[in-house]
């Protein structure tokens, strides 16, 4: 038997070899163009694209009337390939002149240009003269960097009226996403969808023609509408900003302002706030002075902490974030409940002697005198919280919890704002006939003052709560309406015959009380003076919110106003001293802007006084007679007589000033009466205050924008050195001296 050679078996291998590597190769070729297409396509395109996002235009907030707020306007932003840098000299060249046109970092610039990536974002929402200046240097070394660094089209965002509604508005961080308030809660109607540019690049790295580029529109984002009225938020930020300085706020001060009719946000503040355009740094100078003195170096770390702090609480929105106890102003409601349920008639007759004990508890009056016999009307506008105790065991726990839950106190008013707190109240099974007396008054429990003032203006709507809102309508770049809120009426809360009558005890209250009395208009209000819960000891200590809810005009309700002074630092705190005022002031001025006339005839009323003759009269008698004018009471000594007063009789004064009654006693026989007037010209507002105040000089202040640095003393109505009674009125001027 013949064998084949060894020649011939190689020649007979050599095609199965073949063969096999021909179908391993096609197995090869067939699952990368097969099976692993999609990867490696999507991979060389990865190579070969470039994609570049480009921003949609955020949607302007803008109020009622179309007034902006916040807007979007075109800026450029720097890009860089550092894959197309080929040398350490181009590296350092670009690095230095970066950081030089546009003031950043060189290391943080040198170390992107050692990237191997193909777009990098080195500074956004420039300038056009910074951009101009980098497209120059491109141009002056285009073969070096044509293909390296390039400028693009961005947006930034712009905040015309800087600190006017900023705890409201909020702001956007570095990456154009809403991070507080509106800007923040309606993302998605402003954000908008970005479009890209899509470049396709040869091996070497080079731009193909522009025929190559895809670009993807953006799609703007819509505009949002307010039910704000930039007019009115200007007069309530106005008033408690002077206010503030005033009263020597020591924490912060608030005010809302609502349509009763329908429930929509008429204006919204709080103060001290902050400019929107740089939303990390504290612009009151009240504030940084304060710090200061404090802290005296600005670089030492419990100044840079305090000033942190500080900040970040100026971001918040008082109206809707933090909670108080109502004080006073909560008596509306018990009052209401009690009318509702026929629990009171309106001749019956209560007898206060300033304390009432309910077993376990005594309860006293603020006022610290005795109402005697009084009427449930007298009992509101005398604010006697030993009326309201007894009138709350008439409601009852269960009944007065349910009423509670139907002005809306267990629930967030959904206004449409972040941060909306929950309110903080007992659970109907534990609640005890103590919490019940407590509360009749606005005490042990707290709210925030968006559900007051909502629940306040359901009785000036005839007892129909409507849902609060600040959203009016959002519209897309082409004018269609994509949403549009509506009135919304919720519930009948009690019957519009209970809410006339109650009507009726406020405008009575108001017109007694003097200080939220405004000549020609008929409000309606009630003041409060809370306690504050004191954090080191969980009860209550000596600080206080003063504040005042009212709506007018009495017969045909169109707005309510609430205004919160948290801790001022006065000599006389109370509600009715501080925040009336206030709030008459607001009112007023928003009514005439909404053109409703005032009403002169029969009205008399002025907010200056006259002061009585009181010496020889008993000191009780002496200060319910100056307190009956809107008098602040300071008696001196403790006799039981009124041996001299200060000013003396005829004297006219203005509201809320202070008249000094020195008894008979034997401390006073002596006492000198006599001050020397304090040098005020040059200084500001708050420090002219409290020199008078240690004087015990009175003040009449004539002016606006008191808490700016600039607003200082000009004139000032008595001489500097000038030896005066205790009590005189001084007025003082203030204007705001131009930089």
């Amino acid at each position: 038997m013949n064998m084949p050679s060894s020649n011939n078996r190689v020649r007979y291998l050599w095609p199965i070899v073949f063969g096999l590597l021909f179908l391993g190769l096609a197995g090869w070729l067939f699952r990368i163009q097969v099976i692993l297409h999609d990867k490696y396509e999507s991979r060389a395109l990865d190579q070969q694209t470039w994609e570049i996002t480009v921003d949609a235009k955020r949607g302007s907030i803008k109020d009622v009337n179309g007034v902006v707020l916040a807007r979007s306007a075109s800026a450029y932003q720097v890009l860089m390939a550092p894959s197309q840098l080929d040398s350490e000299e181009e590296r350092v060249e670009l690095a230095t002149f970066l950081s030089e046109t546009l003031g950043l970092s060189y290391d943080s610039v040198y170390e992107k240009t050692t990237k191997k990536s193909q777009y990098i974002v080195i500074k956004r929402r420039i300038e056009s003269a910074e951009a101009d200046a980098v497209v120059k240097f491109v141009s002056e070394n285009k073969k070096k960097y044509s293909d390296a660094l390039w400028v693009s089209e961005d947006t930034k965002r712009y905040y015309p009226l800087g600190n006017l509604l900023s705890t409201v508005v909020g702001f956007v961080g570095t990456d154009n996403q809403g991070l507080e308030g509106l800007e923040y809660y309606y993302e998605q109607y402003l954000k908008g969808t970005p479009g890209k540019i899509t470049a396709i690049r040869t091996a070497s790295g080079s731009s193909l023609p522009f025929e190559t580029e895809s670009y993807q529109d953006a799609v703007d984002g819509y505009d949002l509408y307010l039910t704000v009225d930039v007019q009115m938020q200007y007069i309530l930020e106005k008033y408690i900003s002077n206010a503030r300085v005033e009263h020597n706020v020591q924490s912060r001060i608030g005010g809302v302002i609502m349509n009763v009719k329908t429930g929509a946000i008429l204006a919204m503040s709080s103060k001290p706030d902050y400019d929107l355009n740089a939303p990390f740094a504290i612009n009151d100078e009240m504030t940084l002075k304060q710090l200061l003195k404090e802290y005296k170096d600005v670089a030492s770390p419990e100044y840079i902490k305090a000033y942190n702090a500080q900040q970040v609480e100026y971001r918040k929105n008082k109206i809707i974030s933090e909670l108080y106890d109502p004080g006073s102003t909560f008596k509306i409601f018990t009052a209401a409940m009690a009318l509702e349920e026929n629990l009171v008639s309106l001749t019956e007759k209560f007898y206060c002697r300033n304390s009432i004990n309910m077993g376990a508890i005594t309860y006293h009056c603020a006022s610290g005198r005795s109402h005697k016999e009084e009427t449930f009307r007298d009992a509101m506008a005398n604010s006697c919280n030993v009326a309201f105790v007894q009138i709350a065991e008439r409601i009852g726990v269960s009944r007065f919890y349910d009423y509670f839950t139907l002005f809306g106190f267990r629930s967030k008013t959904g206004v449409g704002l972040p941060g909306e707190a929950a309110s903080i109240f007992f659970d109907k099974e534990t609640m005890s006939v103590w919490n019940l007396y407590s509360a009749s008054f606005g005490q042990t429990f707290q709210i925030t003052p968006i559900q007051l003032i909502a629940g306040v203006s359901a009785i000036a709507n005839g007892g129909v709560y409507m849902q609060p809102y600040i959203l009016d309508r959002v519209v897309d770049q082409n004018g269609n309406v994509i949403l549009q809120n509506e009135a919304e009426a919720v519930r009948q809360i009690i019957s519009k015959e209970s809410c006339d009558t109650l009507n009726d005890f406020l405008e009575y209250t108001v017109v007694k009380g003097k200080r939220g009395y405004l000549e020609g208009y008929r409000i309606c209000g009630k003041t409060g003076t809370s306690q504050k819960v004191d954090s080191s000891s969980a009860g209550y200590g000596n600080k206080v919110v003063a504040s005042f809810v009212c709506f007018a005009p009495a017969d045909d309700p169109e707005i309510a106003i609430l205004v919160l002074v948290d801790e001022p630092n006065t000599e006389i705190q109370f509600g009715s001293y501080i925040a009336a005022p206030l709030g008459r002031d607001i009112m007023g001025e928003c009514l005439e802007y909404l053109n409703i006339e005032p009403d002169y005839e029969g009205d008399s009323s002025s907010r200056s006084v006259t002061v009585p003759g009181v010496v020889g009269t008993s000191a009780d008698q002496a200060a319910a007679a100056m307190e009956e004018l809107g008098l602040i009471v300071k008696i001196i000594g403790d006799g039981e007589k009124i041996a001299r007063q200060l000013p003396v009789e005829k004297t006219v004064l203005c509201e809320g000033n202070t008249v000094l009654l020195y008894t008979d006693s034997k401390d006073n026989e002596n006492l000198n009466t006599t001050v020397t007037v304090p040098y005020l010209i040059g200084k500001p507002a708050a420090e002219c205050n409290s020199l008078l105040q240690q004087a015990g000089l009175n003040i009449k202040v004539v002016g606006e924008n008191l808490n700016y640095a600039t607003t200082v003393a000009v004139k000032q109505s008595v001489a500097a050195g000038t030896q005066v009674e205790k009590g005189t009125l001084i007025t003082v001027h203030f204007e705001e001296k131009k930089q």
